[in-house]
């Protein structure tokens, strides 16, 4: 199911989530806000997991690009339950698992999450201010918003 969504700063398809990950939360222009264990500030995606379990990543991937959404798998990683995992757009996968191997663009891009050959979940936004996150509000649910970030932690 895909909806329409509009913002000041938004014009989106979402994808209704069909299990139990979502993309929660990002931050396509991180200047002065979020840092990575190596001290830098790359722009940054959270996922949520909406279940009591744990979800293990092995055969998951997340992409900047719909018509490749298998563009980086995240083997190796999990969620926790009720839990989040923040993984860093830097570009640069020699940084660590967490790290992607794509930026997000400020102009406007998308975010693909797919467990194998579906599509789970995707937001498709328009241009972003700098350490502005966009989130779902209410948690894990809700519509996209603009707001303080919390990565790692619930969206207020």
């Amino acid at each position: 199911m895909r909806r329409l969504l509009f913002f000041p700063i938004l014009l989106g398809l979402g994808c209704g989530a069909s299990g139990p990950l979502v993309v929660n939360e990002f931050v396509a222009s991180n200047i002065d806000g979020v840092t990575d264990p190596q001290g830098g500030t790359p722009d940054w995606v959270e996922l949520g997991n909406t279940s009591s379990q744990d979800v293990f990543l092995d055969g998951w991937f997340i992409s900047d690009d719909e018509a490749n959404p298998q563009r980086h798998a995240l083997d190796g990683l999990s969620v926790p339950a009720d839990g989040y995992l923040v993984l860093f757009a830097s570009g640069d996968t020699a940084l660590g698992s967490d790290h992607l191997p794509f930026r997000l663009s400020k102009d406007g891009e998308m975010v693909v999450l797919s467990d194998g050959d579906t599509v789970v979940d995707s937001v498709t936004y328009g241009a972003q201010e700098s350490d502005l996150a966009l989130a779902r509000i209410p948690d894990l649910t809700g519509d996209w918003t603009s707001s303080a970030p919390t990565p790692g932690e619930p969206n207020e």
